[in-house]
């Protein structure tokens, strides 16, 4: 399994990405808004103190604002209408900000506690000094082998926890699709439901389908996409007197096809 960055950098994966990583996938990779934003997180930790909120150790809302307008898409902190108002109250609410720090939580980069100072662990200085792709790849597995994937869907329905094996035989599914070819989706989420037995456990069954698929969506395409494994393709559906967008297809590309085999390298 995958060692942390630093010191301990798993000099097996840096070679074989040294081996599998072109010029052109390179750009790609240092282009990533997660690897990225992660980077800027990290920075912002090191070089201002941020001290976790008194309950959870959240990062405080000054701190919000501040390093989210650094990233490479700024989420929306607050939304304001004639109708409607909603601010900003922890990053929780904040997906891109949460993803972030729970990645970096579980992967030992950053310590983060109530009423304290975050900081960077030795294994987030490594992250650091590492290259690119060691650091896309590192995130992506620390995502794949050690992250509750529910944390992208927490509906009560999902139950306590996915099927075993859940995510190697998504894995497996993904490494069978050919690269850069149209996958439609709601085939490619039914195939991996029934295959893994992933079920929707509330009593309330009527939509079960529709968010099982959701599910798929979430915990894994957009991350995926998130990671420039995929690119996405939607479709507009009837809704009410207006319409609303839909997941149609996916296609994985290069990058992602390079990204799936390093998460079978480094589970070895």
């Amino acid at each position: 399994m995958y060692k942390q960055p630093g010191k301990t950098v798993n000099k097996d994966l840096n070679t074989w990405l040294s081996q599998h990583v072109t010029s052109e996938l390179l750009l790609q990779i240092e282009a990533v808004p997660v690897r990225r934003d992660m980077v800027t997180l990290l920075t912002y930790v090191r070089d201002n103190k941020v001290v976790g909120t008194q309950s959870t150790g959240n990062m405080p809302l000054k701190a919000i604002r501040e390093v989210t307008a650094l990233f490479v898409e700024p989420p929306l902190l607050d939304y304001i209408s004639d109708t409607y108002t909603r601010k900003l109250r922890s990053e929780d609410d904040i997906w891109a900000l949460y993803f972030l720090h729970a990645l970096a939580g579980v992967g030992e980069l950053l310590l983060a506690a109530p009423a304290r100072r975050w900081q960077l662990t030795a294994h987030g200085v490594g992250f650091m000094d590492a290259p690119p792709a060691t650091q896309l790849s590192f995130l992506l597995s620390v995502w794949w082998y050690k992250t509750n994937w529910l944390m992208a869907y927490p509906y009560v329905g999902m139950g306590d926890a996915l099927p075993a094996g859940f995510n190697r035989a998504t894995l497996a599914q993904l490494r069978a699709l050919p690269v850069s070819s149209t996958i439609v989706f709601e085939t490619f989420a039914d195939e991996l439901i029934a295959k893994t037995g992933l079920r929707w456990t509330s009593e309330d069954t009527s939509y079960h389908a529709m968010f099982l698929r959701s599910a798929i969506q979430r915990m894994i395409i957009y991350i995926l996409k998130a990671f420039g494994g995929l690119t996405l393709a939607y479709r507009e559906e009837p809704l009410g007197q207006g319409t609303i967008s839909k997941l149609d297809t996916f296609e994985v590309t290069l990058l992602g096809n390079l990204l799936l085999d390093m998460l079978i390298f480094v589970e070895k």
